[in-house]
């Protein structure tokens, strides 16, 4: 079960992300097109909402990173330990990773609540609200992050995993 819902996760966010990423390129796209060909009916705030858009893809993708194995990795450090060293170590890592992510999150949701306390809103004819824009896409993100290494667990798999598969000395 928790392989599928793994799977239906990876794909519902592979196609969100990559829909948020075209809707910030046609709005980019479609900003500097009206500044060029119709500059009186050019747009303050293209720009803007496709950065909202990529913040948004950004941090969404944070949790595919993870399931996929895809972060940074050490291997060369890594490679040099014993296999027990590595697993220890991978272990260690993936311990602190998960309370990083979660610290990030209450953090995240701090700087939300407070920018929804000062109204911040950007500079734009928009107005836009900078809590939900900005903000929230952190909490948000780490939040699934989370979730993700929770059911990663669940089904046997330790989230940031690649230090204790790495090749042996010698190999």
């Amino acid at each position: 079960m928790i392989p599928r819902i793994l799977h239906v996760w990876s794909r519902v966010e592979t196609v969100l992300i990559g829909v948020l990423l075209i809707i910030a390129l046609v709005i980019f796209l479609g900003g500097g097109l009206l500044r060029v060909v119709a500059p009186a009916f050019a747009v303050d705030w293209a720009t803007e909402v496709s950065i909202y858009f990529i913040i948004w893809a950004t941090v969404l993708a944070g949790a595919a990173i993870v399931q996929e194995d895809r972060h940074l990795h050490t291997e060369v450090f890594i490679a040099a330990l014993s296999p027990r060293m590595r697993r220890v170590l991978g272990w260690a890592m993936s311990i602190l990773s998960i309370a990083f992510i979660a610290v990030m999150l209450v953090y995240g949701w701090q700087a939300y609540e407070f920018s929804n306390l000062l109204d911040e809103r950007s500079g734009s004819s928009l107005r836009t609200p900078q809590g939900f824009a900005v903000f929230l896409p952190l909490p948000v993100g780490m939040a699934l992050i989370l979730v993700r290494c929770a059911l990663m667990l669940m089904n046997g798999h330790r989230p940031f995993g690649h230090l204790s598969n790495a090749p042996e000395r010698g190999e």
